[in-house]
């Protein structure tokens, strides 16, 4: 049986607001790197085009989350009276932690899409319908990984 949060409570707002914010401020780094290195000039493509990126690797962060929560929480069921093994180092632990795994994955594989279809389309198309294309593509085969990891991962079934 899958976990779902529900995510308007208490607990888990803050959460998901954390997952938000981190998702806008990496699309604020995109629209950033649009403007001044990639010369995309449209201020209408360079705004709304990653609100609705935010939202879509929002939503691809939360699904790597809740599978890593379900399979952790499998994991402490079953070995909830072994004795642990001591402590790790600051680096393994930080990037352990439940929140900062899905975005380890979801963005280096958004950032090299994105410049590898930008690089390509920008051999048949001007800039501005390159960010496009890059831009959604990147955000759909993001997508895509979160849903594969959510399935193959967490061996989640939903009825």
């Amino acid at each position: 049986m899958p976990i779902r949060f529900r995510w308007s409570s208490k607990e888990y707002l803050p959460i998901a607001l954390m997952l938000f914010g981190v998702c806008g401020l990496f699309q604020t780094l995109f629209v950033f790197i649009a403007q001044y290195f990639l010369g995309v000039g449209n201020y209408i493509v360079v705004i709304l085009i990653p609100i609705g990126a935010t939202i879509a690797l929002f939503f691809g962060v939360v699904l790597i989350y809740e599978s890593f929560i379900q399979v952790e929480k499998r994991r402490k069921l079953r070995t909830q009276f072994i004795k642990s093994r001591g402590t790790s180092s600051r680096i393994r632990s930080f990037l352990m932690f439940p929140i900062v795994r899905p975005i380890i994955i979801v963005f280096p594989i958004f950032a090299a899409i994105f410049f590898a279809t930008y690089g390509v389309c920008l051999y048949f198309l001007d800039k501005i319908m390159s960010f496009i294309v890059a831009e959604n593509l990147a955000t759909l085969i993001s997508l895509l990984v979160a849903n594969y990891i959510e399935k193959k991962y967490a061996k989640v079934q939903k009825f």
